[in-house]
């Protein structure tokens, strides 16, 4: 099913001198706090947005058949399985709402 796909792993996301977007939205919004989570965290938010731009539904999405829009509850939902134990949730928001150039 997956034969072929590729993984993109924190490190291949981009480098100290070059930063990807996210990476750096981070930093700024201080949304990695002790580090422990932020590799997921970025790594889901890119995701989360390129499946926004995709039109791929989730959860709260108010219609299968219509691309979903950018919002505080898409955010929300599509990031949930991803655990802060410092609680840097509301910077982390900040940081992928920015990248995403839109307000949550």
């Amino acid at each position: 099913m997956h034969e072929g796909s590729s993984v993109t792993t924190i490190e291949g996301l981009g480098t100290p001198e070059n930063l990807h977007p996210m990476q750096a939205a981070f930093i700024k919004h201080d949304g990695y706090q002790c580090g422990y989570c932020t590799p997921g965290q970025i790594c889901s938010a890119v995701a989360v947005l390129d499946e926004i731009k995709s039109g791929v539904p989730s959860h709260v999405s108010g219609s299968l058949t219509t691309a979903p829009e950018f919002s505080a509850a898409e955010l929300r939902e599509r990031m949930s399985g991803n655990i802060c134990r410092r609680g840097a949730y509301s910077n982390i928001v900040e940081a992928v709402t920015e990248v995403a150039g839109r307000p949550a």
